[in-house]
């Protein structure tokens, strides 16, 4: 896992504190939605206590066989209920109270008659008669129900449709206050002869969000960000010590290891040439007709011997940085004779036909003729043992050819090609597909082509087969 710089911490400190904004603003708001609903229920508990007083008191005074005219009543109940303005009772159609008779009184005495509980009759947007069927009759003031000290702290707006427009009960936040999120609640009052609406809101502004919490939260997400991103970091730093260590060991292991393996591997094809051309002429020696065959053998053998000497000579110059490499215009069609001169009497007892084509006569790759030879008689004895178990034809091509500012040699084959998940690994150290194999030879000519400053590349052949391109610099070619 890459170190967090210094954008992404900010990226994810930005998400890491919105998601938890949004989790803190929620439960406050849930906190904030539930005070508001205890606080609105507990005043229209309150309002509908002094609702359903009003009804006690007009039973208990129909209840009476002998009641106390209003004028004599109505000064003993006031101090009790101060939103009782006046008191009436008619009697027989004759009205008597503390005050005149309201117009449209029968009328209501007679509908609460009909409905067998108290009615109201409205005066205006805050007083109301409540008459009862008895003849009974209280004028009360809305306003006067519960004192606004009595509510609870917690309410803002409050009011009470006992006509139009709706009484205003509390009004601590103007409907034009800042901009915010209104919470609303409307309760009908307990009382079944005043069931009037009562509607509280209170809008949530900004000086009723949670800053402290968020700023708490803000630096909290930062610290951790910093924690995750200093954590991160310090194992990056713990990680790359650690790999350079171990890269380090592996170069001071691996440099003799791995000179003393590719001489080994390099030396091995022209010793077993040398010793197979040897044995071939010991065997054809006493016959006075294979003498050219003996001759043959035995200028193959000084050839392999040749290429033995400059192959260690080679491996001494890849130790000394120092020393410059050689450089030189080569002959294509010189540097493959060599090759096949070499190569095809074997190829020939394995069934395996070898040519060359030159498609840019006169064209000249720049480079290192031991290397380059190395290059292609690895890359010919690796198109060798792809075809060892193919049916059919068994045919290994060298073309030349100049591209741009290059000289290409291509060698390709008619064997099963690369299989897909070993071609990214293909030019690794001591990866190989083959059981006797070290792993060597290809890592070895990508690393003598880089020398020359060339490459080396592979792909596979439609329908079947290979091809591995060197490309090296072309003498000649403008820079």
């Amino acid at each position: 896992m890459n170190p967090l710089s210094r954008a992404r911490a900010v990226v994810c400190w930005l998400v890491l504190f919105l998601v938890g904004a949004l989790w803190i603003g929620r439960q406050e708001y849930v906190d904030q939605h539930e005070r508001f609903f205890q606080n609105t229920s507990v005043a229209q508990r309150m309002l509908s206590q002094k609702t359903v007083q009003h009804e006690a008191v007009l039973a208990t005074l129909a209840a009476l066989s002998h009641p106390p005219s209003p004028e004599r009543l109505y000064p003993s109940l006031q101090p009790a209920m101060p939103q009782l303005l006046g008191l009436g009772h008619l009697p027989g159609g004759v009205w008597a109270g503390s005050i005149d008779q309201p117009p449209g009184l029968p009328a209501a005495v007679e509908r609460a008659r009909q409905l067998g509980r108290p009615v109201t009759l409205p005066i205006d947007n805050a007083r109301y008669w409540l008459v009862s069927p008895s003849g009974w009759s209280l004028l009360l003031d809305a306003r006067q129900l519960v004192p606004a000290a009595d509510f609870p702290p917690g309410l803002a707006n409050l009011t009470l449709t006992v006509g139009q427009p709706p009484l205003a009960l509390l009004d601590k936040q103007p409907e034009d206050a800042v901009p915010g999120l209104t919470l609303a609640l409307q309760k009908p009052l307990g009382a079944a002869s005043q069931p009037f609406q009562m509607r509280s809101t209170r809008k949530l502004t900004p000086d009723a969000w949670p800053w402290t919490a968020w700023l708490a939260w803000a630096a909290a997400s930062a610290l951790l960000v910093a924690g995750a991103a200093a954590w991160q970091r310090s194992r990056a730093e713990a990680r790359r010590q650690q790999e350079q260590a171990r890269l380090a060991a592996m170069a001071r292991l691996g440099t003799l290891g791995e000179m003393a393996a590719g001489i080994a591997h390099e030396l091995n094809q022209p010793l077993t040439a040398i010793l197979a051309h040897t044995r071939a002429a010991e065997r054809l020696l006493d016959d006075e007709e294979e003498r050219p065959a003996v001759r043959h053998a035995l200028l193959a053998s000084a050839e392999q011997a040749r290429r033995a000497a400059d192959i260690i000579s080679r491996m001494r110059a890849l130790v000394q940085p120092s020393s410059p490499a050689r450089r030189e215009a080569l002959d294509p069609d010189a540097l493959v004779a060599s090759l096949r001169f070499l190569s095809e009497p074997e190829l020939a007892r394995q069934g395996i036909r070898l040519s060359w084509h030159n498609a840019s006569p006169g064209a000249r790759p720049l480079g290192d003729r031991v290397a380059l030879e190395q290059i292609l008689h690895n890359l010919v004895q690796n198109a060798a043992d792809a075809l060892a178990g193919v049916q059919g034809t068994r045919h290994i091509s060298i073309e030349g050819r100049a591209v741009d500012g290059d000289y290409q040699f291509s060698v390709s084959d008619t064997g099963p090609g690369i299989a897909a998940d070993a071609m990214p690994r293909l030019f690794a150290p001591f990866y190989t597909t083959r059981a006797q194999g070290m792993g060597l030879g290809l890592a070895l000519c990508d690393t003598l082509a880089g020398s020359m400053d060339g490459r080396i590349a592979a792909r596979n052949l439609s329908p079947a087969g290979a091809c591995f391109t060197v490309s090296l610099p072309r003498a000649g070619a403008a820079a």
